[in-house]
Formats: C-alpha cells, sequence, structure tokens
C-alpha cells in the first residue's frame, strides 16, 4: 500500500498507527465504492470502526478516520 503524506498525517493526529492498519487489513473489512472514484475501507482495528479512504487505484490511502454509523451499520450487514 502506498501511504500519502496527508494520509499519515491523519493516521498520527487521530492516534491510528500502521499496527492498526495491518490489523484492520487482516481482518473483516468492507469496501465501498464513492461517488468521486474513491474507495472506503470499512473495518475494525482496536475495538473501533475505522474507514480508509482509497485512491481510484485501490493502493493509495488518501485518509483515515473514524467510521460513521450508517459505515458501520454497512459493515455489520457483510
Amino acid at each position: 500500500m502506498n501511504i500519502t503524506k496527508h494520509a499519515l498525517e491523519r493516521m498520527a493526529e487521530r492516534g491510528f498507527t500502521p499496527e492498526m492498519l495491518v490489523a484492520l487489513m487482516n481482518g473483516k473489512f468492507t469496501i465501498l465504492p464513492t461517488r468521486d472514484d474513491k474507495f472506503l475501507v470499512i473495518g475494525k482495528a482496536d475495538g473501533n470502526f475505522w474507514t480508509l479512504v482509497l485512491a481510484k487505484d485501490m493502493y493509495s490511502v488518501v485518509s483515515v478516520r473514524r467510521s460513521h454509523n450508517c459505515e458501520v451499520e454497512k459493515w455489520n450487514s457483510k
């Protein structure tokens, strides 16, 4: 995975560590397309739901944030 500088800054601000990224990707996760040619990867790490925003190449992490309730519901429905 390619992590952009912006994504690294967001990860650090929000306390999301590289270890949490590995845990999220090794667990159950859901991928959702967005309207602006990006993808959301929703998963759980350290007891919290997180959303990774990926570029359209599905390889570059653009940002990371805590998941919204509607995203958690979509994760639960899979």
